[in-house]
Parts: structure tokens; C-alpha cells; sequence
């Protein structure tokens, strides 16, 4: 981005070659927000149609891509959670998990997603100018856009597992079809362990609403907040200038 000031009226000119960079990911995506902030922070305007089109579908998809693969992530660790919690999974070795052992599995569950939610949430402080705002505003639809057809797949997925897949007769029957493979004696231990575990698809696909819901409102927030905040302090700064 080539950007040259006006000593006079304090708006900036953009070279004939320059366009909105395309991020590729995250950490692009931040950087540029992070650019046009210096910018329109010093005083300075960049024209409204310098975020093209191209421009704003480039940072929606960044925010889609994370919202989506982040959940799927969250959501294909989550029954391995509760599994843990409800005591069908081993974690270090023991099927008998202590609080701490619970606590660290329920980490395994959200950790990710938070941790990127809160990643998100950290743009709060640079929604101060036009093309900023522009900016975050299209990566975080995408955020919101990803994450909830996260939760829709998951959602119908964990329905699918539980009431056809894990469904018992249908199960049997399946199970059954593995008798040349498999002695009888394993395959009625593996169906039994399966009817009990069977559960843990519905609660986590209700699991899996909460999460989403935390990577929905966190970056929410949190940019709401810090959005506040530098509006306070810039606002401040002039009322000394």
C-alpha cells in the first residue's frame, strides 16, 4: 500500500497501483487493519472506495475460514471431552478422572476456539477509522458466517450419529456383519461400549451451540469494548490539543 500525505489538508493519496492487499490469513488480515489504523489515527483520511469489493470479500473470507475450521476442530474434539468427562475415555491412562483431569479435558474443548475468539477480540482497539471499521466489520461477518455453518454440520452430524447411526438395532445389525472379522466375544464388548457412549453425541452437539456462541459474542465484545476505549482516549488526547 502506497500511501502519501497532504501537508496542507491532511487527507491521503493513494498512488495509482494501489489497491487493498488481499490477506491470505489471520495474521495478514490484522496487519493491514493494523496499516489503515496508523493511518486514519494521525489524522489522516483514505477515501471510502480504496476497500473495493475484491477487498472486502478478501476479509470476509479470512474471518470465514477461521470460524469454520476452527469449530470443526473444536467440534470433532468436543464428544472426545465429554467422553473424558462421563468416563468412557481414558485420559492419562485412567478411566476414573480426577477434577483436575475433568477440567483439563473441558480445556480441550474450548481452549481453541476461545483462544482464537480472543485473537479476534483484539481488533477492538483499532475500530476507529472508516476503512478500519470496513475492514473488521467484513472479517468478522465471515467469523460469524463460519461459525454458525460449523454448528449447523455439527449440530446435524451428532443428531445423525446418535438417533441413526448408534441407533441399537441398526447398530446390531451392522455389528454383526463383522463376525468374519472380528470374534463375537470383542464385537458384543464394542456394542456395548457404543450404546453407552452413544449419549455423548447429543450432548455435544448441544456442547457444541455453547461454543459457538462464545465465538460469536467474545470478538463481539470484545471489540465493542475496545472500540470504546480508544474513542475515550482519543477524545481525550484532542480535548489537550
Amino acid at each position: 500500500m502506497s500511501l502519501s500525505k497532504d501537508n496542507q489538508r491532511g487527507d491521503v493519496f493513494l498512488g495509482a497501483q494501489a489497491t487493498p492487499g488481499k490477506p491470505k490469513g489471520l495474521l495478514d488480515a490484522i496487519s493491514e487493519i493494523q496499516q489503515y489504523y496508523v493511518v486514519e489515527r494521525s489524522g489522516s483520511t483514505i477515501p471510502v472506495d480504496f476497500f473495493t469489493l475484491a477487498g472486502k470479500l478478501a476479509f470476509f473470507e479470512v474471518g470465514f475460514k477461521g470460524g469454520f475450521i476452527c469449530g470443526l476442530v473444536s467440534a470433532f474434539l468436543t464428544p472426545v471431552a465429554i467422553g473424558v468427562i462421563e468416563k468412557y475415555l481414558p485420559i492419562f491412562g485412567s478411566y476414573d478422572p480426577t477434577l483436575y483431569d475433568k477440567f483439563f479435558a473441558f480445556l480441550i474443548a474450548v481452549s481453541f476456539t476461545v483462544g482464537y475468539a480472543f485473537f479476534f477480540a483484539s481488533l477492538g482497539k483499532y475500530y476507529i477509522g472508516e476503512i478500519s471499521k470496513a475492514a473488521i466489520k467484513n472479517l468478522i461477518a465471515g467469523l460469524v458466517s463460519g461459525a454458525i455453518l460449523k454448528f449447523v454440520i455439527a449440530f446435524i452430524a451428532f443428531h445423525f450419529i446418535y438417533f441413526i447411526v448408534l441407533e441399537p438395532d441398526r447398530l446390531g445389525a451392522w455389528m454383526l456383519k463383522l463376525t468374519w472379522l472380528i470374534r463375537i466375544e470383542n464385537l458384543d464388548r464394542l456394542y456395548q461400549w457404543l450404546g453407552e457412549f452413544r449419549p455423548v453425541f447429543l450432548t455435544s452437539a448441544y456442547f457444541v451451540a455453547f461454543t459457538t456462541f462464545l465465538m460469536v459474542a467474545i470478538p463481539i465484545t470484545g471489540i465493542y469494548m475496545g472500540a470504546r476505549k480508544s474513542s475515550k482516549v482519543m477524545n481525550h488526547e484532542n480535548e489537550w490539543k
